[in-house]
């Protein structure tokens, strides 16, 4: 049997986005990244770049505004609801919807897409939203700073210092959003079916490799 549903975790550098689409390819699946940014913004009635920061470390004024209770949870069918409001403390980004409103408005697509099937989902957190499904095959490509920075210093024609800082940076982030938002460990390989170090392998290879293993999944 196939996997329907493929859910991709991307370490910046290590080529797992080009990974992902020749995967996506040998497959005959869709690959979906953006769309799911573009579909949860258009159900939240904002624009993208509202949920593409919800998906990054929340900032010191929201973790603030939460602690203090200013701004309660909504539901993704709700609207947005307020204690005590006070105009003068509230910014217009935290009027709206919180960052773990618009997570649930991305977790509400990722598993209508995994529902669909013939899927090949990158990041958003599928490893963890799709992590009690049926059929999924949950893969982590990864590398060491040193390699995944060289490679991005090429692609992005930067120095490499800037790009081992960048790494470094992404890894920090995504590792502090994971843990604050789903307690999740970005690196525990028990997190996945499947996990790539690509410091050695082309990404042909890679992409073989995991579409074998999508065809063996129970």
């Amino acid at each position: 049997m196939t996997a329907s549903v493929l859910a991709f975790s991307v370490q910046i550098g290590s080529g797992g986005f080009a990974i992902a689409h020749l995967v996506a390819e040998r497959l005959g699946y869709r690959y979906y990244d953006w769309e799911i940014t573009s579909e949860a913004a258009a159900r939240a009635g904002v624009s993208p770049n509202e949920v593409i920061a919800a998906e990054r470390v929340p900032g010191f004024l929201e973790r603030m505004m939460r602690r203090l209770g200013a701004v309660s949870a909504v539901s993704i069918e709700g609207s947005p609801a307020f204690a005590d409001p006070s105009p003068a403390v509230l910014t217009t980004a935290l009027q709206a919807f919180t960052s773990d409103d618009y997570r649930q408005f991305i977790e509400k697509v990722v598993l209508e897409l995994a529902e669909r099937g013939d899927a090949v989902i990158v990041g958003h957190a599928s490893q963890y939203t799709l992590r009690k499904q049926s059929g999924v095959l949950r893969v982590l490509v990864h590398g060491s700073v040193q390699t995944r920075a060289e490679r991005f210093a090429t692609e992005q024609d930067v120095a490499l210092q800037e790009a081992i800082d960048a790494v470094k940076q992404s890894d920090r982030d995504r590792l502090e959003l994971l843990k604050r938002a789903y307690r999740f460990d970005l690196l525990d390989a028990a997190g996945y079916d499947l996990t790539v170090n690509t410091d050695h392998i082309e990404q042909d290879v890679a992409a073989e490799v995991i579409a074998a293993a999508a065809q063996s999944i129970p």
